[in-house]
């Protein structure tokens, strides 16, 4: 969870921009968009059928937004269950509870009552003591979430959304529609598709990428001026990571990067689980 302003309603298409030329077979292009509210590109060497990348980006978009008020999470958050939830949803929320569960709850999508809460009370200018705030961080906890193919359902006064692999979920996906083009797939986080390697500019450095890579900062989206909060929330003590500081993640799955990335910018590094299947880069 980074620099979000997640989630515009559909991709916009910005056309295909040629890196070096576009006359010879492999001349390196891209091809740029719009989608969960951020700039998003795929760079290729040959040709690649685009139609079904802006196709899958609005479907998936659709799926998890919570920007659209009748969106399917939107109403999960609203009634408290939702029937027959789409299969990225699903996929979601499988991964949600893996990484909930190998961090020890550190990972917890369910932060977002809090994170709204504290939104409305400072948006009201209403001032709220830190036993009020503990109160509130009791609906955080994704251990309740009662979740199935027929049905999702949520303890009351809990929300949640997937911001925090939400876009690494995409990434993967659109990669894998790829497959085997060599690509560098941007959709939020980056992964490659095909054999080559793609160097990324992370910071000062550069990453030679072959397979996922996400980045968090630490510093966020503050929610108020004077406030120390932002969108990134330990859920055990309601704090938010020191500002400025930037983590990157390389792992086989963009998903898995960047649920990886959002917990070490909380301080609670790689579980040894995935320690096999990421590192830190930054």
């Amino acid at each position: 969870m980074k620099r979000r302003a997640i989630f515009q309603k559909t991709p916009g298409f910005l056309g295909v921009l040629c890196l070096g030329g576009c006359k010879g077979e492999r001349s390196l292009k891209r091809w740029r968009g719009v989608c969960m509210g951020i700039e998003v590109s795929v760079t290729y060497r040959d040709e690649v059928a685009l139609e079904p990348v802006i196709e899958l980006a609005r479907e998936v978009e659709a799926a998890l937004t919570t920007w659209e008020g009748d969106s399917p999470l939107n109403r999960l958050n609203k009634f408290g269950y939702l029937e027959n939830p789409s299969k990225h949803l699903l996929q979601c929320f499988e991964k949600s509870r893996e990484l909930f569960q190998a961090s020890e709850g550190l990972f917890d999508p369910t932060i977002r009552a809090y994170l709204e809460g504290l939104k409305t009370w400072i948006k009201e200018g209403q001032s709220f003591t830190e036993q009020e705030a503990d109160e509130l961080r009791k609906l955080v906890n994704f251990e309740r979430v009662d979740f199935s193919k027929k049905r999702v359902s949520l303890p009351k006064g809990m929300a949640l959304d997937f911001n925090a692999l939400a876009q690494g979920y995409l990434t993967d996906l659109i990669a894998e529609v790829l497959e085997p083009h060599d690509t560098l797939v941007n959709f939020g986080e980056f992964r490659v598709s095909g054999n080559q390697s793609w160097p990324v500019e992370v910071g000062a450095k550069t990453v030679h990428l072959s397979d996922a890579l996400a980045v968090s900062s630490g510093g966020g989206h503050r929610l108020s001026a004077t406030s120390e909060v932002n969108h990134l929330i330990d859920p055990f003590s309601g704090k938010s990571p020191e500002a400025h500081k930037v983590f990157a993640i390389e792992a086989d799955e963009a998903w898995l990067a960047d649920g990886l990335a959002t917990l070490t910018a909380l301080g609670g590094g790689i579980p040894k689980v995935y320690q096999q299947r990421a590192r830190r880069v930054l």
